[in-house]
């Protein structure tokens, strides 16, 4: 084979590595926000593992009230769907700025390959970790405190409405917030990991063909 023919091969074979690194960042992206972000943020199975829902059941049974169930849930399940919101923008905050840096890179040595480092995730995870405390917060205050009045019946005092309100509001925005932060970060974690075994592993098999096919046996190393 011509040396012109396998360096048009070559172009060929650097090519589909490229787009399979980037569809593993689309992949393992797509699987951090639609099933490990979203089942920290979505509304769980049983009412007994929903903790904000909990809180103020504890505090309304503390201070001796009973609260309207049904709105409630409805307040609480307008916030996590507010929450919900942002994972759209997560992923494409992940997938563009990792996909960026492999469209950025040429592989100009016959032996090099696209590589994902932990460090480069330092910026994009500070990002996303921003954007959904951001949320949290302001999800908070536009979906469940605007609206609290409706779970309390006429006959509660203003000043345990203003307690509740104030002990619950301490909760999501220091206790809740801080465990789910934890949760969020163990699955980024995981999920940086994996990305970065599956690109290293793409490089391998894409220098295994390198070398050992008849294809490239007339390029120049």
């Amino acid at each position: 084979m011509q040396e012109q023919e396998s360096q048009t091969i070559l172009e060929q074979h650097k090519s589909s590595y490229r787009q399979a690194v980037l569809d593993i960042i689309e992949n393992n992206t797509e699987v951090l926000v639609k099933q490990d972000i979203m089942s920290l943020l979505k509304k769980p199975p049983l009412d007994s593992m929903d903790l904000i829902r909990t809180k103020f059941l504890d505090l309304a049974k503390k201070n001796k009230i009973v609260l309207n169930t049904n709105e409630l849930s409805t307040l609480l399940d307008t916030y996590r769907n507010f929450l919900m919101n942002c994972c759209d923008d997560i992923k494409n905050i992940r997938v563009l700025e990792l996909s960026s840096k492999i469209e950025k890179e040429s592989l100009c040595k016959m032996n090099d390959t696209f590589k994902i480092n932990k460090k480069d995730f330092v910026t994009i995870n500070k990002k996303i970790k921003k954007l959904l405390k951001d949320r949290l917060v302001e999800g908070y205050d536009t979906c469940i405190l605007k609206s609290i009045d409706g779970i309390f019946q006429d006959s509660v005092g203003q000043e345990v409405r203003e307690k509740i309100v104030d002990d619950i509001s301490k909760y999501v925005k220091g206790n809740y917030q801080k465990q789910l932060m934890e949760n969020f970060d163990i699955k980024i974690l995981v999920k940086d990991t994996t990305l970065i075994n599956g690109t290293k592993e793409q490089g391998e098999r894409y220098l295994f063909t390198l070398n050992h096919s008849h294809l490239f046996q007339d390029l120049d190393s």
